[in-house]
């Protein structure tokens, strides 16, 4: 009985030491999660040349997904609109520091308005560059639409020259190459914020 017992001992320490390895291989195995996830639309992000927004919405189920990214769309647009104006008025502001005349502001001011309502119009019918549809990891079950939009920063620019310069009272004051060197130093710090 002794043998019995001392062999069924040995069999159990055994099993719990290969159990024990086999729990330890597969902690160290990597899974699904700590692999690097591919990124969608990676190349959505603001550059010099362009003004890039993604935005992310959630899909209950693959049938809700053209639904989904009609919302992501939307807030993509949004988004990108507010990057626009958040650089153009940093860019205003730069240059309206260097001519601080009192007139001179407000008509760069009433310029800026102008030019932003412009640009939002156009945004309205900019095409979606880049969209994917992925398996969210925030919520299990459902999937993540992503979408990007991208604008021409130049189109921009040249938005806001064209309306500065046509304020006649504006026009003699306006240094257009003043403004665009602000311009793309406002883009700058955006895109690295």
């Amino acid at each position: 009985m002794k043998k019995i017992t001392l062999f069924l001992g040995i069999a159990l320490i055994s099993l719990a030491a290969m159990s024990c390895g086999s729990s330890k291989e597969a902690a160290q195995a990597p899974t699904p999660q700590n692999q690097p996830a591919s990124l969608p639309c990676p190349d959505c992000t603001a550059t010099k040349g362009n003004f890039k927004y993604l935005a992310q919405t959630i899909a209950e189920s693959e049938y809700d997904i053209q639904t989904a990214r009609i919302f992501a769309e939307q807030n993509a647009r949004d988004g990108l609109q507010a990057m626009i104006e958040s650089v153009v008025q940093r860019s205003v502001d730069q240059f309206t520091q260097q001519h601080r005349d009192g007139d001179n502001v407000k008509n760069i001011a009433k310029g800026t308005v102008q030019s932003v309502g412009v640009i939002k119009g156009k945004i309205k019918n900019t095409p979606v560059t880049c969209w994917d549809a992925q398996p969210s990891k925030l919520t299990p079950g459902k999937i993540a639409v992503y979408v990007c939009i991208e604008y021409n920063a130049e189109e921009v620019l040249n938005t806001v020259v064209n309306t500065m310069s046509a304020d006649t009272e504006l026009k003699i004051d306006f240094k257009q190459e003043q403004y665009k060197n602000d311009f793309y130093k406002a883009l700058e710090e955006y895109s690295n914020n």
